[in-house]
């Protein structure tokens, strides 16, 4: 038995045999052509590019059939490589000026890219690397005349094993008999983390060499939650996973019945419970499991699904559809929490080597303020006469605040002069989730009519801990003192100012903090839509009272260790057991 540890990014547990598929690389030597044969490579080159993108639309059109436009969006990112001027014009260059034959130029430019991309030890570079890397593999077998990978059916459960999973070959396993994934590459935030979850498959990445590890028809066990995965289990291991497995599922039945429930303490201590929402056409899991609205919408899909900025009229269509869907909850817009990276293309701006500290989300829309008013006329504009609420992300200082309210009261100004309908009054909130804005959090709260803690920015900002980085993911600690002292502190700061204090962080979701951060005094979780039900649960079986005596205690200790320690013995002493079976 093997215990590999990786990052969980899709909860659940799987276990199967194994299916692994290892990629053969294409291998492409030098070749030089004669000066007659330039015109025809070039050819070879744009024919092979236009298979190439061929199929990509159609792969495309397959997955919005089955799992919806959002999801789809996720392959525009390759069709625009394969339409970006200088990998072309760069290839063609190579055929032209070096007399290189097609396969030859394009592997030189696309080589360059990915090194590059690489070389840059960041996240969310890795993921377009790995982008480039299938784009590559792609045109090469076409212009080569082979098949281009895909991956194949099973006709049984099996965990697939595998180095990378291109978003096209992602969308192939909706349906399938594929019930788990164990990958070496990917993050986090990217399209394999979005669209497992989408799919409800459990899913761990980042494990090193996944592929010498693990062989086709080895046992495999996948917790996409701890994020561990555990090949050729002994007896009782296997059945140990097995009990936890059907548990889960029994739990997940049982849970069901808090969902229609007001999320209330037992001595009346009322709290909200929202959900998450990464793709528009989730809306209906929220609806599902008893929502109390939305508490975030991520709106990036909807800028990074195509080569140009989404227009007024498209987010104000999907905004409405939204916020009408889960009426008469409230619908909380976050706007766009994307990097200058992602914009690179439509803004024409330079590379940067650390795009999570640099040009980004409120960054960008305060230094282009064309591109951030139009997505606040399109939520003005959706707010009429419905609840939806407005947040800035990535937020360091007060001033930011004020300059992002100053954008939105001149969108409604000039909406109102162009004699468009919007809404008069919309609650305005932030993202606390710079170190900065929470000990800022007593002057911004003037401002602003609400917070919004993201917890998993703020764990990685206070402690200078990549959450993406598996080399240290032990330092990338929730339960920090450091943190949740941030926490404490920013939600008294709301209170002093008279305003409402939310988290939507992955902490919300763990019902370990559930008591801690009542007794904190957090008046709302907003949590992945499954989650729901189990934190109306535990708020529904525990006392404010209770919840604040814990809180006390657990801002008194100096380890992270300590402080969990402390959290699941109180769980025990106060939740039903139900609650502790996972």
């Amino acid at each position: 038995m093997e215990i590999i540890e990786g990052i969980g990014v899709s909860p659940g547990i799987a276990i199967a045999p194994a299916h692994k598929i290892e990629r053969g690389e294409i291998t492409i030597e030098p070749e030089n052509i004669a000066s007659e044969e330039v015109q025809e490579e070039i050819r070879r080159f744009r024919e092979a590019l236009q298979k190439s993108k061929d199929q990509l639309v159609r792969v495309q059109a397959a997955i919005a059939k089955t799992m919806g436009d959002e999801s789809a969006a996720i392959i525009e990112a390759q069709i625009m490589l394969m339409s970006d001027v200088s990998v072309v014009d760069e290839t063609i260059a190579g055929i032209k000026n070096k007399r290189l034959s097609a396969e030859s130029a394009l592997d030189i430019v696309l080589r360059k890219a990915i090194d590059a991309l690489e070389s840059a030890d960041d996240a969310t570079m890795a993921e377009r690397a790995h982008d480039l890397i299938d784009v590559r593999r792609r045109i090469l077998s076409n212009l080569m005349g082979m098949a281009h990978h895909v991956i194949q059916d099973v006709p049984e459960n099996r965990i697939l094993i595998i180095q990378h999973l291109a978003p096209s070959e992602t969308a192939q396993l909706f349906h399938g008999k594929y019930v788990g994934l164990a990958l070496e590459m990917g993050g986090a935030t990217g399209h394999v983390a979005i669209m497992t979850r989408t799919m409800e498959l459990p899913c761990v990445l980042g494990i090193s060499n996944v592929t010498g590890l693990i062989e086709s028809g080895d046992t495999v066990i996948v917790d996409g939650h701890d994020g561990t995965v555990i090949v050729n289990p002994t007896k009782t291991v296997l059945k140990k996973y097995k009990d936890r497995k059907k548990a889960q599922e029994k739990h997940k039945a049982w849970l069901i019945r808090f969902k229609d429930k007001l999320a209330v303490t037992t001595d009346g201590h009322k709290l909200s419970v929202g959900a998450n929402l990464e793709l528009p056409g989730e809306i209906e899991t929220v609806v599902k499991y008893g929502s109390d609205g939305v508490g975030l919408f991520r709106t990036e899909l909807l800028y990074t699904r195509s080569t140009k900025l989404p227009g007024e009229d498209e987010q104000t269509a999907v905004y409405k559809e939204l916020a009408d869907t889960i009426h008469p909850n409230s619908l909380v817009i976050r706007t766009f929490d994307i990097g200058g990276d992602k914009f690179a293309e439509i803004l024409g701006t330079p590379f940067e080597p650390n795009p999570f500290l640099g040009w980004r989300a409120i960054r960008i829309g305060l230094s282009r303020p064309r591109v951030l008013k139009t997505q606040l006329r399109a939520i003005l504009r959706a707010a009429y006469k419905r609840n939806i609420k407005i947040m800035f992300p990535m937020i360091s200082n007060r001033d930011e605040v004020a300059q992002a309210i100053a954008l939105l009261e001149e969108s409604r100004d000039e909406l109102e002069k162009e004699g468009i309908r919007c809404a008069k009054k919309i609650d305005v909130g932030i993202m606390v989730e710079v170190p900065s804005a929470a000990i800022l959090s007593r002057e911004i709260a003037p401002l602003v009519d609400f917070f919004s803690i993201g917890t998993n920015d703020l764990i990685q900002y206070t402690l200078a801990v990549d959450r993406g980085n598996q080399r240290i993911k032990d330092l990338y600690q929730s339960y920090n003192p450091a943190v949740l002292k941030l926490v404490k502190y920013t939600i008294d700061a709301a209170h002093f100012g008279g305003i409402w204090c939310g988290l939507c962080g992955e902490m919300a979701a763990d019902p370990r903090a559930t008591a801690m951060l009542i007794g904190m005094g957090l008046d709302e979780f907003s949590v992945n839509p499954p989650a729901v039900p189990m934190i109306k649960g535990i708020i529904r079986s525990i006392s404010a009272k209770d919840a604040r005596r814990i809180a006390e205690e657990t801002l008194r200790f100096s380890t992270q260790d300590e402080v969990i320690e402390f959290l699941e013995e109180k769980n025990r002493e106060l939740l039903p057991p139900e609650f502790l079976e996972i």
